[in-house]
């Protein structure tokens, strides 16, 4: 018997598979194999790994999503672009494909997928005084949701009140894709000081949500249990309908005015940096709640790829365990996972982070490290794809911190020229360069103790990326022998990719992309 996870519909499409005995054999993107960066489909390719022997999951309850989907085209028609790309009415599984519509055996709802991977991957040999949170744009009903670990809810915010949102406004009045750049964002905010005025006026934003009642908001979603023609039909409903949706609208409609309209007078790296003081100060509210309930956390939703916020988060907890893909990619495990767990009574699962298509080719490190001292960037692509947003080796692009190569790296990523470059260190030296909270994963910032300025954000920071002693990845190898010649113990570190596109994937991708961008691949 297999489990099966899978996400897809309303954002990034992903899919997983965990055997019976807890081994997870596979987990992937769907963007590897459709090449459209955060598609909401899931791919026929990875559709075509589904027997029909296996237990099939999916990550959310799609009566009530598809429900409340339909409220949101409604009240903003015009506002659907990085909110559902197209889902029509329920029922509907929008760009699910036909072969397991209707298919699936069992569904959790979505914050419950989201932190069921961080707690099935966690190192913790027990559940011991162990407290879950996942925030997130939106769930079905909730944005931020603290669970014990038996997935009772302790406390929860819901929609419409919502961190992500509010940070998702600001990012596309920047310019950029909410639900999608928000990480973009992130990086200009070290570049100013927050405003105290831009601080007050997203707080009362948010605050304004909290006057509505659970009980009002769920309203919404019974009214949809009749067509929209009947519910025209029958003023009864359609007063019930229309009122409250219409207050939201007008709140929400005032707020994007104001927005825009201060983004006229204010510098952007300022509006960066109030957004991003906003979602630290109410993250930090959610997770003063949680500590109450748990000396460790386990963390996962969107919101978790906040960096910046992890690393003020990770000082209040003995200790903090992320999901390896916090996003709703991330939650084809999730949802996976839990239902093992259900089945089988498992606790734990048996995972790495290298779960996607494998590339099955020989690097010579020496070769490797030959190049990058030529003050020349190369890529590796070599084993399995990581699974989840980071490039931690095996689908990577790599440069040589001891010169200035941001120009040479962002020239041909294509990417903004703010924004920093992550270091990957040998396990052993990384104290030694850096201070504060750092793990495999670059799930947090640190401090700098050198002045390789390649890998130093102007904050002062780096997202760090620790290779442990045990990893038996290539970039362990190339590491350690790029150590041995020159005595520094760090790359640079990026995602082998073109700003806009998915990582690579298998050897097609790889051969494209040498072609095309001049890059050497090994």
């Amino acid at each position: 018997m297999r489990f099966i996870g899978f996400s897809s519909q309303f954002h990034d499409a992903g899919l997983s598979i965990i055997e019976e005995d807890g081994s997870v054999s596979f987990a992937a993107h769907s963007e590897r194999y459709s090449k459209v960066k955060y598609d909401p489909r899931l791919a026929y390719e990875l559709m075509e790994l589904i027997k029909d022997d296996d237990v099939v999951t999916f990550y959310e309850d799609i009566g009530i999503r598809s429900k409340l989907h339909d409220i949101r085209k409604e009240i903003f028609p015009n506002n659907l672009r990085n909110m559902s790309q197209g889902v029509t009415r329920a029922g509907n599984y929008g760009y699910m494909p036909e072969e397991v519509e209707g298919t699936y055996d069992v569904s959790h709802m979505h914050h419950e997928s989201h932190v069921a991977q961080a707690l099935y991957t966690c190192p913790w040999k027990t559940n011991d005084d162990i407290v879950m949170v996942s925030i997130d744009g939106a769930g079905e009903e909730q944005t931020s949701v603290i669970y014990d670990t038996n997935f009772n809810v302790i406390d929860d915010v819901h929609d419409p009140q919502s961190i992500g949102k509010i940070y998702g406004h600001v990012t596309r009045t920047l310019g950029y894709r909410p639900l999608e750049h928000e990480y973009i964002v992130m990086g200009l905010s070290s570049y100013a000081e927050p405003d105290k005025g831009l601080l007050q006026f997203f707080t009362e934003y948010y605050e304004s949500y909290s006057q509505y009642t659970r009980e009002e908001f769920l309203r919404l979603k019974y009214t949809l249990n009749k067509n929209l023609t009947e519910r025209r039909k029958a003023p009864g409903i359609t007063n019930v309908y229309y009122r409250y949706p219409t207050m939201i609208a007008d709140l929400e409609h005032t707020f994007i005015k104001k927005l825009w309209q201060l983004k006229q007078r204010t510098d952007t790296k300022v509006l960066a940096a109030s957004v991003q003081e906003f979602a630290e100060n109410k993250i930090l509210e959610i997770m003063r709640t949680a500590r109450k309930h748990g000396s460790k956390l386990i963390y996962s939703g969107g919101v978790a790829q906040n960096i910046v916020a992890n690393s003020k988060i990770r000082d209040m907890f003995d200790d903090m365990h992320i999901a390896i893909a916090p996003s709703d990619c991330g939650s084809s495990l999730g949802c996976a996972a839990k239902t093992w767990a259900e089945e089988t009574g498992g606790q734990r699962l048996k995972w790495s982070p290298y779960l996607g298509y494998d590339i099955k080719n020989k690097i010579n490190p020496k070769e490797v490290v030959d190049y990058l001292m030529k003050n020349k960037v190369c890529g590796v692509a070599n084993g399995r794809a990581e699974f989840g947003p980071r490039a931690l080796g095996n689908r990577s692009l790599l440069g040589d911190v001891r010169y200035d190569i941001k120009d040479t790296v962002n020239k041909i990523k294509k990417r903004e020229l703010f924004r920093p470059f992550a270091p990957a260190i040998l396990e052993e030296y990384a104290d030694e360069y850096f201070d504060g909270h750092k793990n495999e994963y670059m799930q947090y910032t640190c401090k700098a103790k050198h002045d390789y300025n390649s890998v130093i954000h102007i904050d002062g920071t780096s997202r760090c990326q620790v290779v442990k002693k045990d990893c038996q990845s290539i970039l362990r190898q190339i590491l350690e022998e790029y150590y041995e010649r020159t005595g520094v113990p760090m790359l640079l570190n990026t995602s082998l990719n073109i700003k806009g596109q998915p990582m690579l994937n298998d050897e097609q991708d790889v051969k494209e992309w040498q072609s095309k961008y001049n890059v050497r691949i090994f």
